[in-house]
């Protein structure tokens, strides 16, 4: 197995995640849950995606990169009108309450 991506924020691993089986790339999840276990945050228990083989690791890290760099990953984070949670500017909706952006 070879890991591809890590990190504190579940929602990114679970995007990531679903990109990279959309592109038709066999993922696996580790540490899903670890990371609410404890207080402290230890990278080491990050959840993380992984593939299982040299070729996906290969193409799933360019995917990641590609969707990274993409204009949506520069937009301004913006807070929910109905819950008053900060999200991340590729988001359209609210993550906490799925209330829309307000144009």
């Amino acid at each position: 197995m070879f890991e591809v991506y890590r990190d504190r924020d579940s929602a990114k691993v679970g995007l990531f995640n679903g990109l990279l089986q959309e592109n038709g790339i066999r993922t696996m999840l580790r540490n899903w849950h670890a990371s609410n276990i404890i207080e402290i945050p230890i990278p080491y228990l990050f959840p993380n995606i992984c593939v299982f083989s040299k070729e996906d690791c290969i193409a799933a890290k360019e995917i990641i990169e590609s969707y990274k760099n993409d204009d949506r990953g520069s937009l301004e984070e913006w807070v929910c009108q109905t819950c008053s949670e900060t999200n991340e500017g590729g988001f359209s909706e609210c993550w906490k309450c799925q209330t829309p952006i307000e144009e």
